[in-house]
């Protein structure tokens, strides 16, 4: 075998051997170049393969399907006997269809021009016909190029091996371009820093983590080394084109079977064996998404090792004035009952009399503790009445999170401000992690609605003079079900519940309840009592008059990714990567919209935006420790000194890290007594010499570590 054919065989393989995977190659190459520009968040080198891998391969999927379309209607309209004229009719049949949904493509898109607040079907058809112009274009010269091999029989040995690998070639060096643009034409650079650190620890976030007024700004995040980045782009392009011709196989074989199978419908077999590829591949995401999910709802069912027993106190879910079942309380809510401030400890802090200072209460029901939405509202309301809820003079209405975490931080920042006077209720609706708790919202809901009903003509039912204020606090996903429990009511609703005040952090850009705010203001917040910030001392900045009004606040940093991401990313520009000059703070003016990359990118800035080191407080992506408790005591109208104010934050960070270490502690003397047992199994002493090795405290003392 020659040079040439070697050559020929190579550019088939990494480049497809039709017009429809050749166009689909050059797409999806060119958009690796893409998934390198800046995000709200750094990126490492695998989420950089993860989001350069995700989005070539959905863009092949796409691509190819709907090339292999045009192709279909190439053969139905020229008949191939295998000639090459016919083959060269027929690819420039193909390159006339392709031309023509192009300019039908622009046309649409020219005629879809955007609008403040238009609704997605108008994104979505404006959007299609953009990819339809783009992607259509490129098949013409695909396919322009092939009807040009196939005319001259193969003759011309350089257009021949062209025709083979062009895509390939032309498509690495477009994205090698873009991803050299990216790093050397970046006009943050130089604002690229590292937040402050503390000169003595060297850790993030100031001096003792972050004095109170001094949380940093916003930066653009720094980019991966140029060197490691192409080393990147490179593999993920050998991953795809293997990728590719994997498919391109599977695709040939299913349209050779629908030809054997119907031969009058043999027209149609590519692009047939294309869209069952495509949803082979939809099918495995599903069966992934499931496994995700049922592993999800397994872990967060788990009760950590460090929390083998129920509460003591009395004025907790679990303990023995609860009436729920402490082992129905799930991972998190096990947590949280679990690490409950004393009286003691918030007197320490605080330095006020003890006798003032009270035991607050902590209520939580779990998914598991009751079968029925009605029932665990029900629950709920009982536990308040036990546990003396109603007789404090601040009762805390919770939305968890999607696996149910209430933020510690918050909760406890509460508990101090009042010396204890104060109760908070929390309802689960979920197992799972926020991102995979979507299909739950309606639940969260719908449990926020019934449990506001029972509270507020329970609330009702008091003498106003000893009636508790009720506030609401809901961090991410628990923003987005507690908010829509006033949906389509904007702070009126706030109003008719009776709740006096509440906090907001992390809004997702899902809730409908703050789109409708952020759309019209005035129609649903008539004396704007509500107010967006960035931080605390955003807040602090505005006068006196505007700060006195405010009783609603939403807490949401310009660079945290769940606050902006959305299923209409990937059909609609958003507002914050408009012009450059009209963007918020930590977006880079590097950052384009483009609608299949950006909304990878930003679901990789999601999965980034979680990370947080215990007992290191910062203000940067959907991590708002470090504001929490000064606009706790601004939100919930509780006065502090700043001395007060600086004790209590210095405590706040302690306990977080305590706690952190006791169960990482409990975690790893768990898995340090399964081995054991493993091994004593295997000498055959079995459970008793577990028992004796447990008693004598062996594990302990090899460790110098108490058990928690």
């Amino acid at each position: 075998m020659d040079a040439a054919a070697v050559a020929r065989r190579v550019g088939r393989a990494v480049a497809g051997g039709d017009p429809a995977e050749r166009t689909a190659a050059l797409v999806s190459t060119v958009s690796t170049g893409m998934t390198f520009m800046p995000g709200l968040l750094p990126r490492d080198g695998a989420d950089q393969a993860a989001a350069t891998g995700l989005v070539s391969a959905a863009e092949y999927g796409l691509v190819v399907t709907s090339q292999s379309a045009s192709e279909a209607i190439a053969r139905r309209l020229v008949h191939d006997d295998g000639t090459p004229g016919a083959a060269a009719r027929r690819l420039a049949v193909q390159a006339g269809v392709g031309l023509a949904l192009a300019s039908a493509g622009a046309a649409v898109e020219r005629i879809a021009t955007p609008r403040h607040g238009e609704p997605l079907r108008r994104a979505l058809v404006r959007t299609v016909g953009r990819r339809t112009a783009r992607v259509g274009l490129s098949g013409v010269v695909v396919s322009t190029l092939a009807a040009a091999d196939a005319a001259i029989g193969g003759r011309h040995r350089v257009l021949r091996q062209a025709s083979g690998s062009a895509a390939l070639v032309v498509g690495t060096a477009l994205a090698a371009w873009q991803i050299r643009r990216f790093r050397s034409d970046d006009p943050d650079e130089a604002a690229r820093v590292a937040p402050p650190t503390d000169p003595v620890t060297g850790k993030m976030g100031g001096p003792g983590g972050a004095p109170p007024g001094d949380q940093g700004t916003a930066v653009a995040p720094p980019l991966p080394p140029l060197a490691k980045s192409l080393l990147i782009g490179v593999g993920v392009n050998v991953g795809l084109q293997s990728f590719a011709a994997l498919e391109g196989r599977f695709a040939r074989a299913v349209g050779a079977r629908v030809r054997r199978v119907a031969p009058g419908a043999g027209w149609s077999a590519g692009a047939l064996g294309h869209a069952v590829a495509l949803g082979a591949i939809g099918a495995g995401v599903v069966a992934a998404v499931e496994y995700a999910l049922r592993t999800a709802e397994a872990g967060g069912a788990a009760i950590d090792a460090a929390y083998t027993s129920p509460p003591t106190g009395s004025t907790v879910s679990g303990g023995p004035a609860s009436a729920v079942e402490w082992s129905t309380l799930s991972r998190e809510g096990v947590r949280f009952v679990n690490m409950a401030l004393t009286a003691d400890e918030i007197a320490a802090v605080t330095q006020a009399d003890a006798g003032t200072v009270r035991e607050p209460v902590r209520a939580f029901v779990g998914l598991a503790s009751a079968a029925t939405v009605d029932a665990r509202v029900d629950l709920a309301m009982r536990e308040l009445e036990d546990l003396g809820a109603f007789e404090r003079s601040v009762i805390c209405l919770v939305s968890p999170t999607g696996t149910g975490y209430i933020n510690y931080v918050a909760i406890e920042a509460l508990e101090y401000l009042t010396r204890g006077d104060c109760a908070t209720v929390g309802l689960q609706y979920s197992l799972r992690p926020s991102f995979l708790s979507l299909d739950r919202v309606a639940m969260g809901r719908e449990q926020n609605r019934a449990l506001l009903h029972a509270l507020t003509w329970r609330l009702r039912s008091m003498p106003e003079e000893s009636r508790p204020r009720l506030v609401g606090f809901g961090e991410s996903l628990g923003a987005h079900t507690l908010q829509d429990a006033f949906l389509h009511e904007g702070v009126p609703g706030l109003h008719r519940v009776g709740m006096d005040r509440a906090l907001f952090v992390g809004t997702p850009a899902g809730s409908t309840w703050a789109q409708q705010w952020r759309l019209d203001p005035h129609g649903t917040d008539p004396d704007a009592e509500a107010v967006e910030v960035a931080s605390w001392s955003q807040w602090a900045a505005l006068d006196d008059t505007q700060r006195a009004a405010h009783r609603y606040f939403l807490l949401s940093h310009t660079e945290d990714p769940i606050t902006v991401f959305s299923p209409a990313l990937a059909i609609q520009q958003p507002d914050w990567l408009g012009p450059v000059d009209q963007r918020p703070p930590g977006v880079s003016k590097l950052a384009h919209w483009y609608p299949l990359v950006s909304f990878v990118l930003t679901l990789v800035d999601v999965t980034n935006a979680l990370s947080a080191v215990p007992g290191i407080f910062v203000a940067r992506g959907h991590d708002y420790r470090a504001d929490l408790a000064q606009l706790v005591s601004a939100a919930y109208a509780l006065d502090v000194e700043d001395t007060e104010l600086a004790r209590i934050e210095a405590a706040l960070r302690e306990r977080e890290a305590l706690w952190a270490e006791r169960r990482l502690v409990a975690e790893q003397m768990h898995r340090a007594r399964e081995a054991v047992q493993r091994q004593l199994d295997q000498w055959g002493t079995g459970s008793q010499g577990a028992d004796t090795l447990a008693g004598q405290g062996y594990v302990e003392r090899a460790t110098g570590i108490e058990p928690a």
